[in-house]
């Protein structure tokens, strides 16, 4: 079973000293709601974005009160033993669903869960699509060094969605400048990086896109992201949903059609400075105190 940074969201948050919400029975009213407002999107979507449905069952489940809602009836059969404790896909009576856990589901804002649920829809249909790596640790960005190059990198992305031109194609130059000082310190981060951006950039990337109402919309969702992220006590699980779905931005103003050609060996900051090719130039590498 494949279980994304998202989908770990929930374990983690125990393993750090954090009690789970009280439990509490599946709201199956809500939930269905939750359920259409997922069918929505993905109706809208219709395949648009990757050339594949990103519809798929769902299931939200409590484990402790052993309560759950699906969006289509339940197979017979054992219920999976993750079934209420992740935000993952799963492997139920033959076919893959989506699961979600109650609580978790339903604290989150309208757009929040919208993005949620279309990430793990897309970890349902990703290996379908070969875009998938095997996920390195990437301590580094944890590291104090590492979080000061990670941030300039990411306020220089934040600048690029925000200016168009000549501007743009300097906040772009600069982010891959940051990019390339930070992998520069560590060896072999720039692999560790690309192969989990692949697998949990891309899914955030889709899941802002399809969720957004608008193009604009989607770049606010990107911009309050790149914000939001910057005070976060670590950046392990959470730099991949924060870093592409603004490179993945900046392609879709940029590389027609990049979406098609993009395999799971691509790094998404390389696919950037090629579509920039011409305005994004040697830069030098700059210096810093860490911030």
């Amino acid at each position: 079973m494949r279980i994304s940074a998202l989908g770990t969201a929930i374990l983690a948050y125990v393993a750090i000293g954090h009690a789970l919400p009280a439990a509490a029975q599946v709201d199956q009213q809500r939930a269905q709601e939750y359920f259409k407002e997922a069918q929505v999107l993905c109706d809208r979507d219709g395949g648009r974005l990757w050339g594949v449905s990103l519809c798929g069952p769902l299931v939200i489940a409590d484990q402790k009160t052993q309560t759950l809602a699906t969006s289509q009836p339940a197979p017979d059969g054992p219920r999976p033993r993750l079934l209420g404790l992740v935000n993952a896909p799963i492997e139920w009576g033959g076919t893959t669903w989506v699961a979600f856990n109650w609580d978790f589901v339903a604290s989150q804002t309208p757009r929040s869960r919208k993005e949620l649920f279309i990430h793990e829809l897309f970890h349902r249909v990703q290996p379908g699509l070969k875009l998938m790596q095997q996920a390195a640790a990437n301590e580094h960005v944890d590291v104090m060094d590492g979080r000061y190059w990670l941030r300039l990198e990411w306020r220089a992305l934040a600048r690029a969605l925000r200016e168009s031109g000549a501007a743009r194609a300097e906040a772009v130059r600069d982010a891959l400048a940051f990019r390339q000082a930070r992998r520069a310190l560590y060896a072999g981060s720039g692999e560790g990086e690309r192969a989990v951006e692949i697998t949990e950039g891309l899914p955030h990337y889709t899941a802002i896109v399809v969720a957004a109402p608008s193009a604009a919309d989607a770049i606010a969702s990107a911009l309050d992201l790149l914000a939001g992220s910057e005070t976060a006590e670590s950046f392990l699980r959470t730099f991949p949903s924060t870093t592409i779905p603004a490179y993945g931005l900046l392609l879709d103003a940029s590389s027609d059609g990049w979406r098609q050609r993009v395999r799971a060996t691509d790094d998404l900051g390389t696919l950037v400075m090629h579509a920039f090719r011409g305005s994004t130039g040697r830069r030098r590498r700059r210096v810093g105190r860490p911030i």
